[in-house]
Formats: C-alpha cells, sequence, structure tokens
C-alpha cells in the first residue's frame, strides 16, 4: 500500500469513527465474544491467501514471537471489542469516543516507561487538549446508567495500549501487513476460551438478521483487515504516543455520525470536549510532519 505513515493514521482516523457506532448496532443483537471471535475471523480471512501464498503460518507460531503475538491480538482485538460492545448497550456512540481518548494518558505513560519515547511539553500540551473531553464527560455522567458504560470504555484503551506495546517490540523486519494479520489470528484464537463458559451462562447468543450480517461483515472486512493494516503501516513508522494523539480525534465524526443517524443528541459539553480533541490532534500532527522534515538530509 503506497501510503505514508501520517496519511495511514489519518484515514485509520476516518474508520475509527465508525466504530462505536457499529458496535452500538451490534450490542443487544450479538453476544460481546461471539461479535469479537466474528469480526476476528472474518478479518483473518481476509489475510489467509496471503498467509498461504507466503507460507507464513510458521513464522505466526515461531517460539520467540508468538507470545508477543498473542498478546498483541488479544489485547489488540479480541478483548476490547467485547468490552466495547459491552459497553454500549449502556451509553452512547458519543460518549464511547470522547471517553476513549484515556488512551492519551495511557500511551503518555507506557510509552515514556517501556519504549523510552521523549515527550515534549508540545506534545505534553496537545495531549493535555485532547483529553479534556474525557473528563467533561465523566464529570456529567456519573452516576447514571450511562455511567456503567462509561467506566467500561475507560478500560478498553488499556488493553489498546498493551497490545500498540508488544507490537513496538517485534523485529522491525516484520512487515505491517504479517502484524495486522498476526493480530486477527490471534484475537480468533484468544477468545475461544472464553465459550468454555457456554456451560453455565449464554456467551454465543445472536438475533439473525441481513443487518446483522452487514454490521458483522463492515466490522471484519474494514474495521479489522483494512485497519489493522493502516494502523501498523502508522506505528511501526512512527511514535506510538503520536500516532494515538492523532487517532484520537476520530470522536468528531462519531459524534457528527451518531447525531445525523438520529441515536443521540449531542450537548454543548460534548461539542467543546470535541473541538479540543481535535485541535490537540492537529498539534501533535503538526509536530509528526516537522519531525518528517528533519529527518530528510538536506542534497548539496
Amino acid at each position: 500500500m503506497n501510503i505514508t505513515p501520517l496519511g495511514a493514521i489519518w484515514l485509520t482516523v476516518c474508520i475509527n469513527s465508525f466504530m462505536p457506532i457499529l458496535g452500538f448496532f451490534a450490542a443487544g443483537r450479538i453476544s460481546p465474544p461471539l461479535f469479537a471471535l466474528a469480526g476476528s475471523a472474518l478479518g483473518f480471512a481476509c489475510f489467509l491467501p496471503w498467509a498461504v501464498k507466503n507460507n507464513i503460518f510458521p513464522v505466526y507460531f515461531r517460539r520467540d514471537l508468538w507470545p508477543r503475538l498473542f498478546a498483541v491480538g488479544f489485547f489488540g482485538s479480541a478483548l476490547p471489542i467485547a468490552a466495547l460492545v459491552m459497553a454500549l448497550k449502556y451509553t452512547t456512540p458519543a460518549n464511547a469516543a470522547i471517553l476513549g481518548q484515556v488512551e492519551a494518558v495511557y500511551t503518555i505513560i507506557l510509552s515514556r516507561l517501556f519504549l523510552r519515547e521523549k515527550i515534549s511539553l508540545s506534545q505534553l500540551l496537545g495531549t493535555g487538549l485532547v483529553l479534556a473531553g474525557t473528563m467533561l464527560i465523566a464529570f456529567k455522567e456519573r452516576f447514571t446508567l450511562r455511567w456503567t458504560g462509561d467506566l467500561i470504555v475507560l478500560a478498553v484503551p488499556l488493553c489498546y495500549q498493551v497490545s500498540h506495546l508488544f507490537s513496538k517490540k517485534l523485529p522491525k523486519d516484520l512487515s505491517h501487513v504479517f502484524v495486522a494479520s498476526a493480530r486477527t489470528l490471534f484475537a480468533t484464537l484468544g477468545i475461544l476460551p472464553v465459550f468454555a463458559l457456554g456451560f453455565v451462562m449464554p456467551v454465543a447468543s445472536f438475533t439473525p438478521s441481513f443487518a446483522l450480517l452487514g454490521i458483522v461483515l463492515a466490522w471484519g472486512l474494514v474495521l479489522t483487515a483494512l485497519n489493522n493494516v493502516l494502523w501498523y503501516k502508522a506505528i511501526l513508522n512512527m511514535d506510538l504516543s503520536k500516532a494515538t494523539a492523532i487517532v484520537l480525534s476520530y470522536p468528531v465524526l462519531t459524534a457528527l455520525l451518531s447525531a445525523a443517524l438520529g441515536i443521540e443528541k449531542i450537548r454543548a459539553y460534548q461539542m467543546i470536549g470535541l473541538a479540543l480533541a481535535l485541535t490537540g490532534a492537529y498539534w501533535v500532527t503538526l509536530l509528526v510532519r516537522a519531525q518528517d522534515r528533519e529527518a530528510i538530509p538536506l542534497s548539496l
């Protein structure tokens, strides 16, 4: 895919904006673990011809790789997708998208502790703007029914960050397509043990419909397969903390889509949070562009 890392991350912003919307429509139609399994398995099916053609399966299960790849898939897709669909039974897509910005806090802390990435003052200020909307929503929704879903949503980005940390520790010679495919494979394998609980509680229930089929297809093909390729194209070629801060601007589009579809009415405090998020993400984008210009050698 002939695209720059910065271009890939902005395409990811557009795709991610649909994630809370589709998760909202899936909630109540299908159990969260089954939805996570279906989306991940369908995503891996997109990579299967490539994996077979290039004899990639021995690499997936290499002794020095598979534990890290398992962590990438389980924490990157299996667990957070199931948690998000569960949360959206209580809260709204806009709330889920805005609260997901707490990932900016997680990435700053984890990137500094484990990746030794340098965090500049400008980056902190930009990330602070992105994060501001989170506190607005959390304060406004406390002790309501939505708060139940909001609290679950706050845990989802931590799963993503754990997955991203493991992906950044993978060997540099692995392509972004390989990492994206491995994430879908190990997400599928990682969620399977949950279905052992089916002996004591329902974990594989769903209501068949063409609407649900469309949701699962869109999730597996676009939000999983395509989105993973774009995401790893970005984070394997730029700082994780900067990539995360940019992608966290997607709540702007989520709120607009949610309102246009009649799911919710966007309130003033949500709009303020969205404006702050977009400003902060654009600020960090400027930092990335400046960093890229400095990396280009001058010709004499």
